[in-house]
């Protein structure tokens, strides 16, 4: 499919589309409240009739490759580098999610064959519909509702001006209101997007921030062996 040639959804629309997979998912497992953390893998299988895949072969040996989903055989692929590191893992299968509902019926009326699966790479500039699947996921895991509740929970009349303090309150949100399938960075992200602290504040680039956590554990790691055998 060619990307310059399809209308924009815009951010209201997909808002509006991860609260009907959510409050649909709830609705079918008689829950009145929504409550995170938002269970996407289950959503995909048992909900969506997806098979998730956890693999390192063929193009996913390429640990920029983070997932995919082929519409035809409803499977979602998750690069096995990500499958114990939750945030990723949540997110990536959230952003499948979102090529299912907002994409599929378009890749499935494309005449090349080739057109009907989504390979989704996390480096270089982002097809717009890679960005809107990105907000799929942030709105699927992050409810806007469940969002402004939690962060007037909590909130102090500190303003949050860098950073480091959009960390501190993404920690809180995350380890007191549920939100524990879900990275800082995501968080961050999500409370910029909806206005809820600064709109100064720059999005974070969540696999420089990915990367650098599993640098610093082989760090920690290397240091610990060192003292062992030193």
């Amino acid at each position: 499919m060619r990307n310059n040639k399809r209308s924009l959804i815009g951010n209201d629309l997909i808002e509006e589309a991860a609260n009907g997979v959510i409050s649909a998912y709830y609705l079918n497992n008689n829950r009145a409240s929504i409550i995170p953390p938002i269970h996407v893998e289950d959503i995909a299988e048992h909900f969506l009739g997806y098979s998730i895949e956890i693999t390192n072969e063929g193009v996913f040996s390429d640990a920029d490759l983070l997932g995919g989903i082929c519409f035809e055989t409803n499977t979602i692929y998750v690069n096995h580098s990500i499958e114990f590191h939750d945030g990723r893992y949540a997110f990536t299968i959230a952003h499948e999610i979102g090529h299912h509902i907002l994409h599929r019926e378009e890749y499935l009326s494309a005449t090349e064959e080739t057109n009907r699966e989504i390979l989704c790479r996390e480096t270089g500039a982002k097809p717009q519909i890679e960005i809107e699947a990105d907000r799929f996921a942030a709105a699927l895991l992050m409810p806007s509702d469940c969002m402004v509740k939690a962060v007037k929970d909590i909130r102090t009349k500190q303003n949050i001006s860098s950073i480091g303090q959009a960390r501190g309150l993404a920690n809180r949100l995350i380890k007191e209101h549920g939100f524990n399938n879900v990275s800082n960075t995501a968080m961050i992200n999500r409370l910029i997007e909806l206005e809820l602290i600064s709109g100064k504040l720059r999005f974070q680039d969540g696999l420089r921030t990915f990367r650098s956590n599993r640098f610093r554990m082989y760090c920690v790691i290397r240091d610990k062996l060192r003292r062992i055998f030193s």
